[in-house]
This record gives C-alpha cells, structure tokens and sequence, in this order.
C-alpha cells in the first residue's frame, strides 16, 4: 500500500456506525391507562378505528428498552391495523420510545431522520443530547416506522436460483443493450422480491401518517394530558412524512422544522429525477476542490479538474479489472459503481469528504496493483457504500435465508416499498432506459442510476396524496443547503414555493451537507432552530444563513451555486458533538437514502 501521512483525524469507520444503541432506566414498567379517547376532529373517518386501537392498547406498558447505554426514555411496541381504512385486515406493530419532561405543561415532540426505512426511536431523545432543552420544554416520542427498525419488518426474499441468474455487467455507465438487459432484470426480481412480502402493501407515508397521530392520541392518553398538535423535526425522507402529516393533519401542526427537504410537492420519481444534477455537483464543486486544496494529505491532483482526471482514469481501470473478473465468474472486490456509491454516500456529511479522499485514494492504488491481496482487504473494509441496484454491492449483502433456497436482499431495497406504494409509477421500460442513457451521458457520476426502479414492477395500487398544506395556519420552517446533495436544492425551493403561504424557507449559502439543524455546519441554522423551537418566535420571511468551514479548513469556500448570500464570518470548523446524531446521518447516507 503507499505511504501514509500522519493522518491522526483519519475516522473513516466512525462515520459508517449505525444508531448507536441506547438503554433506558430501570425504573418498573407503567401501563398505558385507559381514559377517555382524546379529541380528534369531527370530520376525521378513522376516528373509531382510532377509538378502538386505543382500547386495545390499553394493557401495554411502557418498560425498559432493549438497547444499552442511559438515557431515560421507555419502550413499548404498540398494536395499529395493518390498513387503517379497513382494520379488520389484521395488525402492525410500531415500536416506540417515550420520554416525559418534567414541565407538566410540555406538548409532544416527535422526529424521523429519513430513508424511507431508517429507524428512529431513539432519535428524539438523542436531539436532547446537544439541546437539552429538548427534553426540558417536550414530552418525547420515538418510533421506528411502520415495516422499519423493531417495528413489524418487511423483507424482500427471492429465490437463490432466480438471484444467481441476474445478469451482470461491469460497468452500467456504459450505455448498452447488454446494461439495459442487467437493469430490466434486477428491477423485475426486486419488484416481485419486495412486493412479495404479505404486509408490503400496507408500508407506505399515509398508513404511517395515521399511526403518528394514533400516537399522538395515545401518548396523551398515558399521559393524562392533552397534545392538541404535534410538534416535529424531520430529515429528508422525513420532511416528506411531515409534509404529508401535516396535509392531512392541518389544525394539528404545531412547530414543525423540515431539514433538507425533498419536493414533497411532487413525486417521488420527480424527485428521483434531481439527484443526479445535485450528487454531481457536490462532487465537482465540493469534493474534488476540496481535495485539490489537501493533495499533501491525498495525493490526487492539485486542482479539482486534475482530480476528477485522476478518478475518471482510475474508475476506467476498475471497470476493466470487473470485466475480467466476471468472465471468470468472480465478485469484484471493488467495481467502478463501487467507487462512485461509496463516495456519494460519504459527501452527503461534511465529516465524510476526508473519508472519500482516503477512498478514492485507496482505489487508485488497487487500481495500479490490482493483484496485490492487501490493497483489496483494505479497499473492502473502506468501501461501505450503500446496498442499492449496483450489482456488486448488492451480491455482497445479499444473505441465503437459513433453511430454505432463498435470499435476503432487503438491506437497500425494503426502503423502495414505500416509494412504490406513495406514487404512481411508470411502467413504461423505454422511456426509463431513455432518462437513464441521458442522465449518463450529463451527469456521469451517477446519472446512469435513473434508471428502471422496482416500482415499475409494483403490483400494488398506491396511496398517493397532492400536498399544498391548505388549512395549516403555523408557519413551517424549511432549512435547505443550496448544495445537498441527497435532496436537491432546487426541490425543496419548488415545494417552499408551492406552499410559500405556509412554509418559510432558510436557505444556506455555500453548505452542502444532507442534514443540518442540531449539530450542524451553521451556527446560524442551530440558532433559528433553538429560537423557534424553544421561544415564541414565529418565522415570517425566507432568509439566508452562513455556514462553517469544512473539516480542517479555516474558511469557507464558495459554491457557484443556486443560492448567494453574505460569505461566512467563521474562521473555524465547527466540531459536532453529538455522535448518536451524527451515527443517525451516517447510516441515511450509508443506504443511499432521501
């Protein structure tokens, strides 16, 4: 391997942990009481599915949680109908955490920090961790969503003979019949996979709409109080769920903060369609100028066009090396969509760009000794993109199910059912391999990823929904970086404008990172959010805000972005503290989730 600078920051693993698990005290569990039904809206129709779910409930208690660590919340895992709309279909179960503050005045606070498919039931308490007043001001409810974390799971399973007959190709950057064959192939066996599962039908952003709101009534019944609104922090996916709750819940919307917003205005493959512009542009006008600026540290070329030379030679060179590896009928150590996975998975946090040197950097040296066993161990152990169609990565997940001919590929996939079951989706094969052979062609990083989704073998009708938060009188605060890459700037300022009536936009100017209230690069981000939060403070105009310099850098850089503003005053980076929100981000970015 080459010579290594001293590199005493080098965290590459820390930024690839999943949630870190947490345990609750151990005071006796306490039941969940019966009272009366908390009051809901006259017009609401799921009102006695909700009446009779709640006395269902009523002998489970709220415990010690499965996890390890103190934190104080407890955990239950409570019974919702599989179809609120048809309960006798049969139940769920959605597992929750519950922290009670000790102001007896305190409303609720729930959060999601995205996917769909990443599980949240610690995250709530875990924001308190930085913002104690968190914890001060509101009751807190965690939840992994419905088919998600410890709630009732959905599993995409196939059989082993139909997986080892997918096709493969070394490269879908190519744009060929023999590419479009593989992704024809891989979206019809992930579609039958994931819709196989006997509850995936029922996974989708509405049914967990009325589970949170169950919740809502159902917290308030344990706690003998009465949560007339929620209030909510979501990430990502998780400003699409409270978007969506928000529509459908209008006079229940307390304080609400949607943080690095998908265009939840529009559908979930119009949102698809951005990613490529978004993930191409962090790389380019971020990642490689920023490595460019540390080629002491990475070796990799002194301007960012030197840089990108460097990388598209050595992702032409591992495509080569895939090539001849599938002809002997061996798994890639690292193929070309490897790299370009892997690295846009990092770039979604500002921590992980000196991680996507050390990536890019390790794959240049296999690149040049190909043969040599110890350059594929440690490309393998930093190669921890996300399980998504890369055929590759998704043969290194997959798991032969014990005691039957069958797989496991849902790490990845499972998170699509809900995208499947949200929208109506194109069936139309040639028409995605056209999107896809000109998204390749103009955002070559990961352009050729738009293509032919499992949606298009969905078997199920979906739940869709048009937001345009009609009846929502509390305004909304929307925080966006211009550069994110996961959620592209230019959706979250098509819903805000969509909305404008209602949401309030704070834009950041020269930021790229996915995820950014609590423990974020702007100082001025966590600044507003406290503020309303925590205060009376009510936002009325959209705003810009400034932000931190990236890791080990003194100053900030400019994007020549959608978004101007005042440079930033800010002459240090600025070191996150809370690891469990950082370990919640990561594993977002890890999947390649919204």
């Amino acid at each position: 391997m080459p010579h290594h600078r001293s590199r005493p920051h080098r965290r590459s693993s820390r930024w690839l942990a999943v949630l870190a698990a947490v345990a609750i005290s151990l005071a006796a569990p306490l039941p969940i009481l019966t009272s009366d039904v908390a009051a809901a809206e006259a017009t609401d129709p799921l009102q006695a599915a909700v009446e009779t779910y709640l006395a269902k409930n009523s002998g489970v208690t709220l415990g010690d949680c499965p996890t390890v660590g103190d934190v104080g919340s407890r955990c239950a895992t409570i019974a919702v109908p599989k179809d609120w709309q048809n309960p006798g279909k049969g139940d769920l179960q959605v597992a929750i955490a519950y922290l009670r503050s000790d102001d007896p005045n305190a409303q609720l606070l729930t959060t999601n920090p995205g996917g769909p498919g990443v599980a949240g039931r610690y995250l709530t308490e875990q924001l308190s961790w930085t913002k104690p007043q968190v914890a001060q001001q509101y009751d807190l409810l965690g939840f992994d969503p419905r088919g998600y974390g410890a709630s009732t799971r959905v599993r995409c399973l196939t059989t082993t003979a139909k997986y080892n007959k997918l096709p493969k190709v070394a490269d879908r950057r190519v744009r060929n019949k023999a590419t479009h064959k593989v992704e024809v192939a891989e979206a019809k066996l992930f579609g039958e996979a994931c819709g196989g599962d006997p509850n995936a039908r029922y996974i989708n952003t509405q049914q967990t709409v009325w589970d949170l709101d169950f919740l809502r009534q159902l917290m308030a019944q344990y706690a003998g109080k009465t949560y007339d609104q929620l209030n909510y922090v979501g990430y990502s996916y998780g400003t699409w769920l409270g978007a969506w709750y928000a529509d459908t819940f209008p006079s229940r919307v307390g304080k609400f903060i949607l943080d690095s917003n998908m265009d939840w205005t529009s559908s979930m493959y119009a949102n698809q369609t951005l990613d490529p512009k978004a993930f191409q542009r962090r790389r380019d006008k971020m990642l490689f100028p920023y490595l460019a600026r540390h080629h002491s540290e990475f070796g990799l070329g002194k301007s960012a066009s030197a840089v990108k030379k460097k990388y598209e030679a050595t992702r032409k060179k591992l495509a080569a090396q895939a090539k001849k590896d599938l002809k002997k009928g061996k798994t890639p150590a690292i193929g070309p969509e490897d790299l370009d996975y892997t690295v846009s998975a990092y770039i979604e946090l500002d921590s992980g760009f000196e991680p996507a040197g050390a990536v890019i950097e390790a794959a240049v040296y296999l690149a040049k000794h190909p043969s040599s066993s110890k350059a594929r161990k440690t490309v393998a152990k930093r190669v921890k993109g996300p399980m998504t169609g890369a055929p590759f990565s998704v043969q290194r997940s997959a798991k032969a199910v014990s005691g039957s001919a069958q797989k496991d590929i849902s790490v990845g996939l499972a998170g699509a059912i809900v995208r499947c079951n949200d929208n109506v989706n194109s069936s139309n094969l040639t028409a995605l391999l056209k999107r896809a052979d000109a998204d390749a062609k103009k955002y070559p990083f990961l352009g050729y990823l738009n293509t032919i989704p499992q949606c298009a073998y969905w078997k199920y009708k979906p739940q869709t929904r048009t937001i345009d938060l009609a009846g929502v009188s509390n305004k909304i605060l929307m925080f966006q970086g211009e550069g994110d890459p996961a959620t592209a700037y230019e959706g979250a300022r098509t819903a805000h404008r969509r909305t404008a009536g209602t949401t309030v936009l704070v834009s950041v100017d020269n930021e790229g990172q996915h995820g950014l209230y609590i423990d974020g690069p702007s100082k001025c981000v966590d600044s507003l959010g406290d503020k309303f939060l925590f205060t009376a403070w009510k936002p009325t105009t959209d705003s810009t805000c400034t932000t931190g310099p990236l890791p080990f850098e003194k100053k900030v850089y400019p994007l020549a972005g959608p978004v101007s503003g005042a440079s930033s005053t800010v002459k240090t980076a600025v070191k996150a503290k809370n690891s469990a929100v950082k370990a919640v981000r990561a594993e977002v970015a890890k999947r390649a989730l919204s």
